[in-house]
Parts: structure tokens; C-alpha cells; sequence
């Protein structure tokens, strides 16, 4: 993988861990809710987990893959 592709990748992963998506219709495919604040780096739920965390690691592998 190049620098550029992980950059973009690391780029999704954050982006969907830290911001949340115009609908707030979970059963939409674009629904994200972030888990933590952009802005200090903490978590917005109490209990975030590894699982919440790969979560969004999977969504923005998906994304990658499909650009």
C-alpha cells in the first residue's frame, strides 16, 4: 500500500470516529455516530469498546475499497 492510500485510509477511519453523519436515520447506509470529540479526543459514550472502535475501522476499509 502506498503512502497516499493509507493516509486516505487513516483519513475515513477518522473520520468516521469522530464525525457524525447529516441523517440520524440508522437504518440509512451513509448513519455514522461518532464515539469520540473531534475537538479533545474523548469519548462521547461511556463504554467504548474495541468492537465500537473496529466498527468504524471496517466502514472505512469499505469506503476505501469502493473509491
Amino acid at each position: 500500500m502506498k503512502t497516499c492510500q493509507i493516509n486516505r485510509l487513516r483519513a475515513l477511519f477518522l473520520k468516521y470516529l469522530t464525525e457524525d453523519s447529516e441523517t440520524r436515520d440508522g437504518r440509512r447506509r451513509k448513519f455514522n455516530q461518532s464515539i469520540f470529540n473531534s475537538k479533545d479526543g474523548q469519548e462521547v459514550f461511556w463504554g467504548t469498546d474495541l468492537g465500537m472502535v473496529m466498527e468504524k475501522f471496517d466502514r472505512a476499509v469499505k469506503e476505501f475499497s469502493r473509491e
